[in-house]
């Protein structure tokens, strides 16, 4: 009883709050709008172009895995968010990418009689591509079994895939099993106009591969952005939804839902070349099952299929893990005196369960996110189209635009939830 009055209480205020920026208005918008549209994100794109200059080393090498986990979270968006494909396994491209940069930039890999031998090495400009593509080829390969698959039985496959792939690369002779490689950062590129040098190889200046990693975020939020609005990315929404309809209504469920898991691959494996040119050192106990939870927790708390919202739960997580976690441990290793309860205690193993309460809230009291995809939040609030026939998905388009909606085609409730045995029906 005390926590439904409470959980009732939280969503009083969060509604007063969310009423009031919808009311209050500047140059003819809703300050909600400012704060969840295009101009939001181009302050955000300002302020990360100046963090080098703004914030000390530590954190801005906390910014650098934050745009890669990022860039992780938007991938998994596609299939989780857009075509409704529950994938446990994610970390499996994560895991490709990686070790392709290593083998392609390391020169050197073992052969079953323990003794190396070179090969050729390419330069990371070429080898990230071809991780890409690698990884949305394993993308294709693993979409291809379970395209009779749903819920839970997706889960269970994609999650022992996520599984198998760095127990190979562990037992494997050719990768130095459970050592793991190392991979070389970006070659220094020199004598570009009006830039100069770009050095990547100094660990204590890591400005050039932030920009480099903000760079590709930048590029692929560009690129989710546009495929959400294609017909594939409707077509992935109507998967979603009602995957029998959606074949009836002339939608190629193989070819959409392979799409889906190569292009979400594909975006993994550009994070994975990153994360091995960053890191410079890789191994299979780098890649466990963690990786793929922590990822759908970003898109969980952010908001499923909202793009700012996944960019935003991604920017909390990875700073907690990077740079809180290992700041607060540090002061509490410190702290001798017995009075303190967490003094010497390591927030590091506490990590999972501290994720775990956050889920928890987040399911209770804002299940669709922090910043939560519109057609997203209505159909959790079971709003759809109104009994005049007016497109709910038109009234969407209106909204995101900043236009108002008229007081004629306003949302009708029942109009989607139905009402008695109708409500039943659907999934």
């Amino acid at each position: 009883m005390i926590l439904r009055r409470s959980q009732t209480t939280l969503r009083g205020y969060l509604d007063t709050a969310l009423a009031w920026l919808d009311n209050t208005t500047l140059l003819g918008r809703s300050l909600r709008w400012y704060l969840t549209s295009w101009p939001l994100g181009l302050v955000f794109l300002l302020l990360a172009l100046l963090l080098p200059v703004l914030v000390d080393l530590p954190t801005l090498t906390a910014a650098v895995s934050i745009c890669i986990y990022a860039m992780l979270a938007l991938g998994l968006n596609i299939v989780v968010g857009y075509a409704g494909l529950l994938d446990l396994g994610y970390v499996a491209f994560f895991v490709i990418g990686s070790y392709t940069v290593a083998v392609g930039t390391g020169g050197i890999l073992q052969n079953a009689q323990d003794h190396a031998f070179n090969i050729p090495t390419y330069p990371f400009w070429l080898l990230l591509p071809l991780a890409a593509l690698l990884a949305g080829i394993f993308g294709v390969l693993l979409g291809a079994p379970t395209l009779r698959l749903r819920g839970d039985y997706l889960a269970i496959v994609t999650l022992g895939f996520g599984e198998i792939v760095p127990i190979i690369f562990q037992n494997l002779p050719f990768f130095f099993g459970q050592f793991g490689m190392s991979a070389l950062p970006p070659a220094d590129i020199n004598n570009i106009p009006l830039l100069g040098s770009i050095t990547f190889s100094d660990p204590l200046n890591v400005t050039p591969f932030y920009y480099l990693a903000l760079a590709a975020l930048v590029i692929v939020v560009l690129a989710v952005y546009a495929l959400r609005d294609s017909s594939l990315g409707r077509a992935w929404i109507a998967i979603r939804e009602d995957e029998t309809a959606a074949a009836a209504s002339g939608v190629n469920l193989v070819r959409t839902k392979l799409l889906a898991f190569g292009l979400g691959a594909t975006v993994g494996g550009i994070g994975g070349a990153l994360n091995a040119a960053f890191v410079t050192t890789i191994a299979p106990s780098d890649f466990n099952f963690g990786i793929s939870i922590t990822i759908l927790i970003m898109i969980v708390l952010g908001g499923i299929g909202s793009i700012p919202g996944v960019i935003l739960g991604a920017a909390i997580l990875r700073f907690f893990d990077v740079y809180l976690v290992s700041t607060v441990s540090a002061a509490l290793q410190s702290n001798s005196t017995t009075s303190n309860l967490l003094a010497g205690h390591d927030i590091n193993q506490a990590k999972l369960l501290i994720y775990g309460i956050v889920l928890l809230v987040m399911i209770l009291l804002r299940p669709q996110g922090l910043i939560p995809n519109r057609r997203r939040s209505r159909e959790l609030k079971g709003i759809g189209a109104s009994v005049e026939g007016a497109s709910a998905v038109g009234l969407l388009e209106r909204e995101e635009a900043g236009l108002d909606v008229p007081v004629e085609d306003t949302l009708d409730e029942t109009a989607y939830a139905g009402s008695g045995s109708d409500a039943q029906g659907g999934e």
